[in-house]
């Protein structure tokens, strides 16, 4: 019978010697707990983002076009270059490129602000809207796949303690 909540994996396998072993470490007693984390986030992140750069690859899109397309969707409304950086998973260097080819693509269009002429509004077009919606359910259903072998809460402690690391409480010093 398979383990419901993955806790008996967690027992078989020291989390130390499992990254260092899978990163070809001869010496995990030397491996920095934080370093461990880092590494064990990166191979995390490859192994889950695969199969969505093979779905978005499918669909004519990057992780990187998706995650701009989906910040239009989100706001609803025009958005500049500016908040489509600002709301990005992931920091991008060169927007207004990206948000060029997501326009030759269709999926956006730009036009210039009348008030202030070094601000683009960005808008998403229905066709930018239809790929989301014919991504929404697959994109979904990865996601819950990827991670069915976690129970509902630990894939909320894993949430929170990610937020976490990346959102430290001020020290009471």
């Amino acid at each position: 019978m398979r383990p419901k909540n993955g806790d008996d994996q967690m027992k078989k396998t020291s989390q130390t010697t499992g990254i260092a072993s899978e990163i070809g470490m001869r010496d995990p007693d030397q491996l920095l707990p934080e370093r461990e984390v880092m590494l064990n986030l990166a191979k995390t992140f490859s192994a889950l983002s695969q199969p969505f750069d093979e779905m978005f690859k499918e669909h004519g899109i990057t992780p990187v076009q998706y995650n701009a397309l989906r910040i239009l969707r989100g706001h609803g409304k025009p958005v500049s270059v500016y908040q489509i950086g600002e709301n990005m998973v992931t920091r991008q260097s060169d927007l207004p490129r990206l948000v060029d080819r997501i326009v030759a693509l269709g999926f956006a269009e730009k036009k210039r602000c009348e008030e202030d002429r070094r601000v683009m509004w960005v808008t998403l077009t229905r066709k930018g809207k239809a790929l989301l919606k014919r991504l929404d359910e697959p994109l979904d259903e990865l996601h819950r796949e990827q991670l069915k072998h976690l129970s509902r809460e630990q894939v909320k402690q894993l949430s929170d303690l990610l937020w976490l690391a990346r959102n430290p409480e001020p020290s009471s010093e």
